[in-house]
């Protein structure tokens, strides 16, 4: 114990996830743990290595191969060393290993470790297949699919710090500073939770929350979980069924509204009972997974403020939307008047003194909602009185007003006139001032029709 007590001057936060073995041998160098003596040793000992796996390499037709080759061989002769001495206790342990074990035994050692977590690696598949997602995500499914090369082809004896395979699709936390397997095998766990918690999900709920944010999402590389947590915690932060995902212009008014005076600290804040909350009710208890999610509050915690700051939280909670239905049904708002008809009602509507007077103008002179939507945009109407023309509309009408005119500040002040706005503005208090069930209603009726 003497002889390891006195290696402990190596910080292990400077060394190498990835290159264990030689960040390890540069540290103990540099700091004196290792001398000139041992140094030149564990050289030597790492040549012969490397001629014996170039021997084995060739099957012993040569003695000499490619210096890319070379290269290669050494690399993942080093790397295999490095995963053994990582399984040990600590840095004094493993530097203690490296100046009295030989260089091909931490090798055999190492090679023996990449075989055992060549089994996990196998697990970790096998988990992430049984819980893939139902998705057309492009990137997912061949992913899942390039996955199957990497147990195909990797090489533990002369590449093993290899990564065969293609892995394109982004993790919501990315996989750095491993290599080989062990990458593979971090890749695979996290990748295992993100289906573990999306399998929670009616499957085409989940595309329809990609869909609505982005009718091509099949063809980005944007990571399905991320979305999914997030329109799942968004439903928990207003009460709303979690399982709906879905979100309508009054949700996301009430998410504006509980994320005033808020900052970035204050909202992760927020965010952490509901995660809790929604953990415990999907009946997810496994503890890696609950950690992999709180891990990930932070970020969403950052988007959700910046959406905020920047009127954009329909982005981020995204309504769902499925291009594969067709409208069940088409609303025609009707043929306009002629403008000297049109004319004619508008100068008798503004001139009128009381508003029960402009009520019977409508009554009387407006036949179709085309002529009633030019009313309330020229009209000049206040929000209460805006109330008292909508009160004269039955739902789906209400609907097809609501559907052509969805209220977005930042939108609306570049595209649309002060009048426009107006109308907007308004019709978006009336919905948020209705009882919710006729709401709901309301919402479900603008997702089963076409207006023109």
């Amino acid at each position: 114990m003497n002889s390891i007590q006195k290696h402990s001057k190596i910080d292990a936060a400077k060394l190498s996830t990835e290159f264990y073995f030689q960040s390890l041998l540069q540290e103990a160098y540099m700091l004196g743990e290792l001398n000139a003596v041992e140094s030149e040793r564990v050289q030597m000992e790492c040549i012969k290595l490397l001629a014996e796996s170039t021997e084995r390499y060739t099957k012993g037709n040569s003695s000499s191969v490619q210096i890319e080759t070379a290269q290669e061989i050494m690399t993942s002769n080093l790397y295999t060393i490095g995963i053994y001495l990582k399984s040990l206790p600590g840095v004094e342990v493993a530097l203690n290993e490296v100046i009295n074990v030989p260089i091909e035994e931490l090798y055999d050692l190492g090679y023996q470790v990449i075989n055992r977590k060549l089994k996990v690696a196998r697990y970790f598949f096998q988990l992430v297949r049984k819980t893939k997602i139902a998705t057309q995500h492009q990137a997912y499914n061949e992913t899942i699919e390039g996955i199957k090369l990497f147990f195909m082809q990797y090489n533990p004896q002369f590449s093993a710090h290899e990564m065969p395979g293609d892995i394109d699709y982004q993790l919501m936390h990315p996989v750095i500073s491993l290599a080989g397997v062990e990458y593979i095998i971090q890749y695979l766990e996290n990748l295992y939770y993100e289906n573990l918690f999306c399998s929670k999900f009616d499957a085409q709920a989940v595309s329809e929350v990609m869909w609505g944010y982005d009718e091509g999402y099949e063809d980005l590389l944007e990571n399905i979980f991320e979305h999914i947590l997030q329109s799942a915690l968004g439903c928990g932060l207003i009460g709303k069924n979690r399982q709906s995902l879905d979100f309508s212009p009054a949700d996301l008014q009430i998410i504006k509204s509980t994320l005033v005076g808020k900052n970035q600290q204050s909202v992760l804040a927020a965010l952490l009972p509901v995660s809790i909350a929604m953990l415990d009710d999907l009946g997810l208890k496994n503890t890696s997974l609950r950690h992999y999610v709180h891990l990930s509050l932070p970020d969403i915690a950052v988007t959700i403020f910046t959406a905020y700051e920047t009127n954009s939280l329909n982005n981020v909670f995204s309504p769902r939307y499925n291009p594969n239905t067709k409208p069940m049904m088409t609303f025609y708002m009707g043929v306009k008047m002629d403008d000297a008809a049109y004319r004619e009602v508008m100068e008798e509507f503004l001139s009128c003194r009381y508003f029960e007077d402009k009520l019977e103008i409508i009554k009387e002179h407006i036949k179709t909602l085309s002529d009633l939507e030019d009313i309330i945009i020229g009209g000049e109407l206040t929000d209460t009185e805006a109330a008292m023309v909508f009160d004269l509309l039955g739902d789906v009408e209400i609907g097809a007003l609501a559907k052509r005119h969805t209220f977005n500040q930042e939108v609306n002040a570049v595209d649309f006139s002060e009048a426009e706005i107006r109308m907007q503005y308004n019709l978006q208090k009336y919905l948020q001032r209705m009882p919710k069930n006729r709401l709901g209603g309301i919402y479900e009726k603008m997702k089963s029709i076409e207006v023109i």
